[in-house]
């Protein structure tokens, strides 16, 4: 296999998982591949089409890729066309007689087209020899997948109308929780299929989330890409939103462009070759921008407000860093971003009543999305590492071999690195060493005599504040705010450090009080949380040592 992947791809070796991948497909069986963006799934799919008989089909929502993937093919000297609503009927035509000569090895095609009864039924009746059915960005259809198309519901059929002669079917996607994978193989009708997951995780990304007021969040994303090397994409939720971001950009002397639904195809094109080019810096877009754009070189992407699921953000936070260099993905939020999201929601339902969906699969679908806002707004609120936050919710299969530090978010580099939110070592310093930080526990946990600062705490922080001072726990906190408990106690945390009067005995007891300093005057450096946390039970999180520290940085020692 890798003689003809030298010969014909011009590529050393398999990435991890493409030969398994592979190998499946030509012993003829059905997979399932979920891989990270930029995992290589599209050789996954072109070297069956390259090595076996008959003709593979790529079913693919991507038409802005699909001319680039051919090109790049014929260049290798591979038999490959396209069809889509680009082209003239002349086009099409000229396509569908190379394809009954047999002339083509493989042939993208968009969803649109299998809903046409003379495109479908030509296969079946001209004996067009398919061996292979490829469905990339298969997540689409799945309602529970944050971009569920219709039309992908017609690939199924498409697949059963060519009778006894149907052929080897592959899904392939960056982004399939569970239950999308459980939906693809149903939806697609997949015959027992190998399923292969490869690793979620983006080492080379570093992950950080800030909650701002809606005002300050532009002058912020300023900042991180006047701040940032290279070229990268800031998201915004609106077309008159990623106007707007472009003109501030261009004023402050950032070569910027806006790319959204609401631009012509011409002109979509042409920002988008014009960004490739490296002709802008930035490019300002809906979610109407990035799929299937292959730019290596991408150095940040700005989240300029909070998208409608996890999977959305990071495979758009994906389009960074695909040359394996450091890059940069934050994601701005701000209380209206919920309110924003609920309206799209809402919005949608009548476009479903429209396509003939009943009240009961409207219903299902809304409650599905409501959930994936849930879990993105827990991923900005939350206080634990970001990355295993991203891993556990699409159940990366090495999630075990993962710490809960991955230092390259902000929460775990705040961990390491001494800052106000997570150390708050300033006032104890390294000079406090074991004997006298012994000697002195008992004074710490009792001692009244504190230091407060100016409280200073986001809103999402002061209605957990505004809870608690109603006599509500932590876990009914959590629950009516649909948050996880250790969030809530995050934000305990936060609001004691910053000054807040809170009871801290009533969260953290003396008992484990002192079980944390004890703790603490066995690690050689106090700038890490993680050797404290290591030498206490897993009762003892990482809020609770917060809260001891947060307690010495306020006593006036």
């Amino acid at each position: 296999m890798e003689n003809k992947l030298r010969e014909i791809f011009k590529l050393s070796s398999f990435r991890d998982g493409q030969e398994e991948i592979i190998q499946s497909v030509m012993d003829g069986k059905d997979v399932l591949g979920i891989m990270p963006t930029g995992g290589g799934k599209s050789l996954c799919y072109q070297y069956p089409a390259v090595v076996n008989d008959g003709m593979t089909i790529v079913i693919s929502p991507l038409i802005a890729l699909m001319k680039d993937q051919v090109d790049s093919l014929l260049a290798r000297n591979i038999r490959a066309e396209f069809i889509n609503s680009s082209q003239s009927w002349e086009e099409v035509k000229a396509v569908i007689d190379r394809m009954k000569k047999k002339e083509i090895d493989l042939l993208y095609v968009a969803p649109e087209r299998l809903s046409q009864v003379g495109f479908t039924t030509m296969f079946r009746n001209n004996n067009m020899d398919v061996s292979f059915v490829a469905v990339d960005e298969a997540h689409c259809v799945s309602s529970w997948g944050h971009d569920f198309r219709p039309e992908y519901m017609n690939i199924r059929y498409f697949i059963e109308n060519m009778g006894d002669s149907r052929p080897v079917v592959g899904a392939f996607t960056a982004t399939a929780t569970t239950e999308v994978r459980e939906d693809i193989v149903k939806n697609l009708n997949l015959n027992t299929p190998q399923v292969f997951v490869r690793g979620f995780d983006r080492p080379n990304l570093h992950f950080s989330a800030l909650q701002m007021k809606d005002k300050d969040r532009d002058a912020q994303a300023l900042k991180i890409v006047k701040k940032s090397q290279g070229s990268g994409i800031v998201y915004v939720l609106t077309r008159k939103k990623a106007e707007a971001t472009a003109k501030l950009l261009n004023q402050n002397g950032i070569n910027a462009i806006a790319y959204h639904a609401g631009l012509n195809s011409d002109k979509r094109t042409k920002v988008q070759q014009d960004f490739m080019d490296n002709k802008y810096k930035v490019i300002v877009a809906t979610v109407a921008f990035g799929m299937g754009v292959n730019k290596a070189d991408i150095r940040f992407v700005v989240h300029l407000g909070m998208p409608g699921s996890l999977e959305n953000y990071y495979q758009e936070a994906g389009r960074a860093g695909r040359d394996g260099e450091k890059a940069s993905c934050v994601l701005l939020s701000s209380p209206k971003d919920y309110g924003l999201q609920s309206f799209f929601i809402q919005k949608g339902k009548d476009e479903m009543y429209e396509q003939g969906k009943s009240s009961g699969e409207v219903n299902e679908i809304v409650n599905i999305k409501y959930d994936k806002i849930k879990k993105i707004r827990e991923y900005v609120e939350n206080e634990s590492c970001r990355r295993k936050t991203i891993l556990n919710y699409f159940s990366d299969p090495d999630l075990d071999k993962y710490s809960d530090k991955c230092d390259n978010c902000d929460i775990c580099l705040d961990e390491s690195k001494n800052t106000e939110r997570d150390m708050f070592f300033d006032k104890m310093g390294q000079e406090m060493q074991e004997k006298e930080l012994l000697n002195r526990s008992h004074d710490l946990l009792d001692d009244e005599d504190e230091v407060v600062a100016p409280v200073n705490v986001t809103d999402t922080i002061r209605q957990t504040i505004d809870l608690f001072d109603e006599g509500l726990s932590i876990q009914k906190i959590a629950k009516v705010r649909e948050l996880g408990a250790t969030t809530i106690q995050g934000h305990l945390a936060r609001y004691y450090a910053s000054g807040g009067d809170l009871d801290i005995d009533s969260i953290v007891s003396k008992k484990e009080q002192s079980q944390v300093l004890l703790a603490m005057s066995k690690v050689k450096d106090y700038h890490y949380l993680r050797p404290i946390k290591e030498q206490l039970p897993s009762s003892i999180g990482y809020e609770k040592i917060k809260m001891v520290i947060a307690k010495i940085k306020r006593i006036n020692i």
